[in-house]
């Protein structure tokens, strides 16, 4: 069976995947931002398709089709909820992110997994994409680069 998911699905998916799952929808959100957007500093271009639009939310950046993502995800699937909010790979795949783009989800996995969704919040809150956008604004993924000073092992580790 062959399954065609978007860039923006493969991310969630490796995302849990890299995590051994992940206990909230906002975290997973939030891991998300931080992979594109940590990518895009570095690598002029998000994991996600650029068409994947953030909008700045009360609770931080938002992927615009993260809910439907997640959605077909559980369809196909490939992840599952049990209990509400808490998301486990169902079923292995090979998503066939480049291996910079599996670099950055290690990354990013490793750097904030282990984080509550409160305190990714606070951290996604204070950074320069999120502060540039109008409240319901687009965040623009330029934006990204003014976050390369503040991930200096990233480059380092490349």
């Amino acid at each position: 069976m062959v399954i065609n998911l978007t860039k923006s699905q493969k991310l969630l998916y490796e995302l849990v995947r890299k995590s051994n799952g992940v206990n909230d929808k906002t975290k997973l959100a939030k891991l998300q931002y931080l992979a594109d957007f940590i990518h895009y500093a570095f690598h002029d271009a998000p994991i996600s398709e650029i068409a994947n639009i953030y909008e700045k939310r009360k609770q931080g950046p938002l992927a615009l089709e993260f809910n439907k993502d997640l959605k077909i995800l559980k369809d196909q699937h490939l992840l599952e909820e049990q209990p509400q909010f808490n998301f486990a790979v169902k079923a292995e795949i090979n998503t066939e992110l480049s291996s910079q783009e599996l670099y950055t989800v290690d990354y990013v996995v490793k750097r904030y997994g282990g984080l509550s969704w409160e305190e990714l919040l606070d951290i996604c809150h204070a950074q320069f994409p999120h502060l540039s956008a109008k409240e319901d604004g687009i965040v623009p993924y330029f934006t990204a680069y003014n976050l390369v000073e503040d991930y200096p092992d990233y480059k380092a580790g490349k």
